[in-house]
């Protein structure tokens, strides 16, 4: 297993299969047989450039392709329907592929769910060879790896192997050995929680810098909002979780040189009343020059945690203050509502250093929407979960009640939608056009909502098949690093169709190029192809 760690991109890269001028320095390195991978990523994606310098040969069309694979869940073993693997489709344009994991050396076809993850396939050259090779770039989305967001880790990783093969020359490369067998030895990625500097100028609090990777003045009334193409872009967006309260390096370093040397964090929960200090404990992992150490944190018997010298590489840099507001290792969670924070540092001996003054605001919400489906009915009759119902050609659609609310006014988008068929069926959208989508301000949903399900250009339901209606919902509510939280409840119903061939009719697979189906066209094997 060989580790590496990626370094942040400060703006998205753009793929183009080719190496633009700075849009890699800086990465990470991973060397590899007949090339190097290079490593960046920001609070959505992992990038990954394949500088593959031994394939020479710029064969044409879908002739060359990898495997990329993930432990999401790093387990160190291959978890059935839950890791993934990522391909090419066998036939132009490029386009990634993604599939899950079925056990040791097999795999669903290709999913028909939708993916933001994308790559691009080039040929020339590169700073690591003149000589034009194949590159590969690509953006992996880090929700789709077992990443739910860069604050929710004290070091967060992930685990992969690599396949590349190349038609002129020929080879074909397993980066471990055999990974897609045994997860054991899948070489590990460290990812970076934020930039070196990590806000833009001008925009971070004069002491509480910011939260996670959002600057405090894009914080007010205790929500945030920032502007795309910062990462993260959130809107009105309320806090929650693991919060990571990020020092102003500039001042912090003044204040380092004047002789702080501890500090107290205060709070209160509303805008009036008194500050008192606020007890915490956490972790944070330091660069020792050739490997990672972890350090913990706490609060001496006056309440005072020590100032750290700002010249120590941490994972998470310029980590001041962690505060779990959902509670947790014996800590009450945060009340929902606005609450408020203030820094005073203290030198070796207790007295007070004057430090710029600052009271960060923030609106503290870790409670999910609240989401019901209150019924089901077709040609006037109520639906219970678990029926066989018949349709018939008539005008008559399906009808759902259902409430997806959120009283504190932060939700930001829900869905209903219906889950059929195999792994790779996408499923079927119920709402009309708009709705669910947030639409601005604080914005509470619906408290009771009845929908007819679509009739055109396909009567809903499609086909005989049990369906699963599946409403849900996200919380326009961030950590810092983006919009965390999900919530979803279902009920089940099998409707039927006379004169509609039922989904269970055998379906060809989809098939990433490097596999082929199994003998029965059940699941999809690999297959050595240069």
């Amino acid at each position: 297993m060989t580790t590496v760690t990626s370094h942040w991109a400060t703006t998205p890269i753009s793929l183009s299969g080719s190496f633009s001028p700075g849009e890699w320095t800086d990465a990470g390195v991973m060397p590899m047989p007949n090339g190097v991978i290079l490593l960046k990523n920001d609070a959505t994606f992992l990038y990954l450039a394949l500088d593959l310098i031994g394939d020479t040969g710029n064969s044409p069309g879908v002739d060359d392709y990898f495997w990329l694979s993930f432990d999401v869940d790093r387990s160190t073993s291959i978890t059935p329907n839950f890791d993934v693997n990522y391909g090419i489709y066998p036939s132009l344009p490029i386009k990634i592929a993604r599939q899950y994991y079925l056990g040791p050396g097999s795999w669903t076809g290709i999913l028909g769910t939708s993916t933001s993850s994308v790559v691009r396939q080039g040929f020339g050259p590169s700073p690591n060879s003149a000589t034009p090779h194949r590159i590969w770039e690509m953006r992996i989305a880090l929700s789709e790896i077992g990443i739910a967001g860069l604050g929710g880790m004290t070091l967060p990783y992930v685990r992969f192997g690599l396949r590349v093969a190349s038609t002129s020359p020929s080879f074909v490369t397993d980066f471990p050995p055999a990974f897609f067998t045994n997860f054991a030895s899948l070489h590990q990625i460290y990812l970076a929680t934020g930039p070196d500097a990590i806000y833009p100028p001008g925009m971070a609090g004069p002491v509480i810098g910011g939260v996670g990777l959002i600057p405090a003045t894009t914080i007010s009334g205790g929500r945030a909002t920032t502007t795309a193409p910062y990462v993260p872009t959130v809107t009105n967006a309320a806090f929650g979780g693991t919060l990571n309260f990020i020092y102003n390096r500039p001042n912090i370093l003044a204040l380092w040189g004047a002789g702080a040397r501890k500090y107290r964090i205060l709070h209160r929960f509303g805008s009036s009343g008194s500050f008192v200090p606020l007890r915490r404990t956490w972790a944070n992992y330091r660069w020792t020059g050739s490997t990672y150490v972890l350090d913990s944190f706490g609060p001496d018997s006056n309440d005072c945690y020590g100032l750290q010298n700002p010249s120590l590489d941490y994972s998470t840099k310029d980590l001041l203050f962690q505060l779990n507001s959902a509670g947790g290792s014996g800590d009450a969670p945060l009340p929902t509502g606005v609450h408020e924070f203030q820094v005073e540092f203290q030198n070796a001996v207790g007295a007070v250093i004057i430090s710029p003054p600052q009271t960060l605001q923030l609106y503290i919400d870790n409670a999910m929407p609240e989401l019901q489906i209150y019924g089901i009915t077709y040609q006037g009759a109520s639906v219970a979960p678990c029926s066989i119902i018949d349709i018939t050609e008539t005008p008559d659609p399906v009808r759902v009640r259902f409430r997806a609310y959120d009283p504190e006014g932060n939700l930001l988008f829900f869905g209903l939608q219906a889950y059929y068929g195999g792994p790779g069926t996408p499923p079927i959208n119920l709402l009309p056009s708009g709705m669910g989508s947030y639409p601005g301000g604080n914005w509470q949903g619906v408290a009771d909502q009845w929908i007819d399900c679509p009739v055109s250009p396909t009567k809903f339901p499609p086909v005989t098949c049990a369906y699963q209606i599946r409403l849900s919902a996200y919380p326009r509510t961030t950590n810092g690093y983006g919009y965390i939280g999900y919530k979803e409840v279902t009920t089940h119903v099998t409707f039927r169709r006379a004169g509609v061939a039922p989904f269970s009719v055998s379906q060809p697979l989809e098939v990433p190029l490097g596999f082929q189906y199994d003998p029965e066209n059940l699941y999809v094997v690999g297959i050595d192809r240069a």
